[in-house]
């Protein structure tokens, strides 16, 4: 049996100090999540969004990874924080893979800013600021409570209570129409996870699950339902 393809939308990263040797990023705990379940990793470089229906074309699944801040123009607001982490090119190209992802009916996962992106697109809104949802310790240790709404997939993978690793500053303020609320932080209410209400394929969360899937069954289970059920 064919392996499952599964898309993971790269970042754009300078690695010298000058910003002038661009490189495709994506951690390679991605690609070791999606092989150790029996997936196919590849890995989608920004580009020119003329490529996006045939890189859709070429994968059963897309991943949604973290970075930048989603630019605020795209759910109709101004930039109220001061921060330059943003990068335009690749909200652009990320917006138009999910639109053809969609499109070609393909299930779509999100990790953290990929979330956040998703829910614009959607026509939803985020915080473009909050506290207390930034970890100073390592990706591989769990910082925050996480409560799972029942009657979820993810009720079922992480019981109602678990923990969870935290690299976000911003979240999701007003949900888009066709999303809802799979999960939060019972501290201050932030939405921790989402998933669709339509025929869209789609979960989204907001903590970091490649980081934690060697050590806890329970984030190896979430990518085995990515991979092989969503």
């Amino acid at each position: 049996m064919p392996r499952t393809v599964v898309g993971v939308a790269a970042n754009l990263c300078p690695v010298d100090a000058e910003g002038k040797n661009i490189h495709s990023s994506v951690s390679c705990r991605f690609a070791e999540s999606i092989r150790q379940v029996g997936g196919l990793p590849l890995v989608i470089p920004v580009g020119d969004e003329s490529v996006v229906r045939d890189y859709v074309e070429m994968i059963d699944k897309l991943i949604l990874t973290g970075g930048q801040n989603v630019d605020p123009k795209f759910y109709g607001e101004p930039k109220t924080i001061d921060s330059d982490d943003y990068h335009l090119q690749r909200d652009i190209f990320e917006l138009a893979l999910i639109k053809e992802a969609i499109k070609q009916k393909k299930p779509i996962f999100s990790v953290c800013r990929g979330t956040q992106l998703f829910n614009v697109a959607m026509g939803g809104t985020l915080y473009q600021d909050i506290e207390d949802h930034w970890q100073d310790c390592s990706a591989e240790y769990t910082t925050q409570r996480l409560m799972t709404e029942p009657d979820t997939v993810l009720r079922e993978i992480y019981g109602e209570i678990s923990h969870i690793n935290s690299f976000h500053h911003q979240s999701i303020k007003d949900l888009a129409p066709n999303l809802k609320i799979a999960a939060h932080d019972p501290k201050d209410g932030i939405i921790e996870a989402v998933m669709s209400t339509d025929d869209v394929a789609f979960l989204g969360v907001q903590w970091h699950p490649e980081f934690l899937f060697e050590n806890r069954p329970k984030d190896k289970n979430l990518f085995d339902y990515v991979v092989n059920e969503l």
